[in-house]
């Protein structure tokens, strides 16, 4: 089913790519989406099959392959507002909304990869789209912006695949030729436990580029500050899981040998350094995007947290990068909107925005309630069974430093916020004047909502999705 997926996937890419006619292009799209709802059906459906030798409907890539269902119609309804609003030709719309479907079709084939090597690829192939939809405008920051996510995103993917190949090594070395993940798991104790930290330190230092993970968060930052808005909101959450799950697949093979204490060390360094850059950076952050960016690093590093401490910690990270793709995404969209009255996403120079857009005003205070984990906001259930966790596990220290960072973080994204909402600009300029779209609100309203509903009631469905996708490491 998945492999006829994308083989229709890239078809209808290929398809408005080359027509190149607006009415031809909605059509297509839609299609598309249908076909990709029809999947994650099927998926539900078939839970725990293998679709081929290749890919295997797990429970965490339903999971996953559930929040991008739902953001791609988000996405896509921003999108065709954004591009609505924008002189682009109809040749530069059919390249966007071809490029964002085989965007799709990667991740979707990422998160339902059994087999390593299927995994790499799909990752890869990320990035060549990505870095399309980033240089989408043409500025000369997209283009700086654009270049530095293929160039930093490859040499990151490479070292992954070096990773890999460390893997297949020590397997074949054991007689084990059989790469999917599974198997691997199921065989992982034959495996040399040096080669095994070698892969792991690779894999986890080259896919931290797709995650916006300490070390190569920056080049992610970069990006998510000059694409477009819908763009931004897309590769800020359903791109990151891409990259979580690229670690999760190899750490759920290392954590069945005895260097899965070593490894979880290293994950909790690479956590406790992501929230520490996030609080430096957001002390002295005058950019809203890149202000979101960085706050995507310090949930990243939350996340890490969770797989380091391990135990419930598990469940939590699972439950955090679910809630941080709705939330972060709902103000990505919001942040777009407010573009529109200032035409700038400098701090200074947008201020007052209640005052003109109290619709949007009321969302962008929902999801600054909602990524700052506080109450009612299902990330402060996510976040607190991370600090649970930890303490329970006795890192107190790392807790209670961790903890210091977050009230930097909560004092610095707190004041610019309420600055956006009423304060006054530093600069003199020029706000647009028109009657604002309610209607394109509302999405964020519903992501934010989901963030809330499921950390407060999730169904049971959900938590059975999240404890079958961490049986292996419990």
């Amino acid at each position: 089913m998945l492999v006829i997926f994308i083989i229709c996937a890239i078809a209808v890419s290929l398809s408005i790519f080359f027509v190149k006619n607006n009415t031809f292009t909605k059509i297509f799209s839609a299609l598309f989406l249908i076909l990709l709802l029809a999947l994650n059906g099927y998926a539900f459906i078939h839970i725990n099959e293998f679709s081929s030798a290749y890919f295997n409907f797990d429970s965490l890539g339903i999971i996953l392959m559930t929040v991008l269902s739902i953001l791609s119609l988000a996405t896509y309804y921003h999108s065709y507002l954004y591009l609505k609003r924008h002189d682009f030709t109809t040749k530069q719309e059919a390249g966007y909304f071809a490029s964002l479907i085989m965007l799709i079709t990667a991740m979707t084939s990422a998160y339902f990869s059994e087999n390593v090597a299927v995994l790499w690829v799909s990752i890869e192939t990320t990035t060549l789209f990505v870095s399309i939809l980033i240089f989408f405008e043409r500025t000369k920051e997209a283009l700086e912006a654009a270049w530095k996510y293929l160039f930093i995103s490859s040499v990151g993917v490479a070292l992954a695949f070096i990773g890999i190949l460390f893997l297949s090594i020590t397997a074949s070395s054991n007689g084990i030729t059989d790469l999917s993940i599974s198997h691997l798991v199921e065989t992982a104790y034959l495996m040399n436990p040096i080669w095994l930290k070698m892969t792991f330190l690779l894999v986890l230092t080259g896919f931290s580029a797709k995650m916006g993970l300490f070390p190569l968060h920056t080049v992610a930052v970069d990006a998510h500050t000059v694409a477009p808005p819908p763009i931004s909101a897309f590769i800020s959450t359903t791109l990151m899981n891409v990259g979580f799950i690229g670690i999760f697949r190899i750490f759920t093979i290392v954590a069945q040998t005895p260097i899965l204490h070593w490894v979880q060390n290293v994950l909790l360094i690479a956590g406790v350094l992501s929230v520490f850059m996030s609080a430096i950076q957001l002390l002295k952050i005058r950019h809203y995007k890149r202000m979101f960016a960085f706050s995507s690093l310090e949930h990243m590093g939350i996340v890490a947290l969770g797989l380091g401490i391990g135990g419930i910690g598990y469940y939590a990270a699972i439950l955090h990068i679910v809630f941080h793709s709705f939330v972060k995404a709902g103000l990505f969209y919001q942040i777009g909107q407010v573009h529109r009255y200032f035409k700038s996403y400098w701090i200074k120079n947008a201020a007052g925005y209640f005052k003109l857009n109290p619709i949007g005003g009321l969302a962008l205070i929902l999801g600054f309630i909602s990524i700052l984990a506080i109450p009612p906001s299902g990330m402060f259930v996510s976040e607190f069974l991370v600090f649970k966790a930890m303490f329970l596990a006795k890192h107190y220290y790392i807790g209670i430093f961790v903890l210091l960072l977050l009230t930097l973080i909560i004092y610095s994204f707190s004041k610019n916020i309420f600055h956006l909402l009423y304060g006054k600009p530093k600069v003199k300029l020029t706000i647009e004047k028109f009657k604002p779209n309610n209607y394109e609100t509302i999405s964020q309203f519903v992501l934010f909502g989901l963030a809330i509903y499921l950390g407060i009631n999730p169904p049971v469905f959900f938590t059975n999705l999240i404890n079958s996708a961490i049986a292996i490491l419990n």
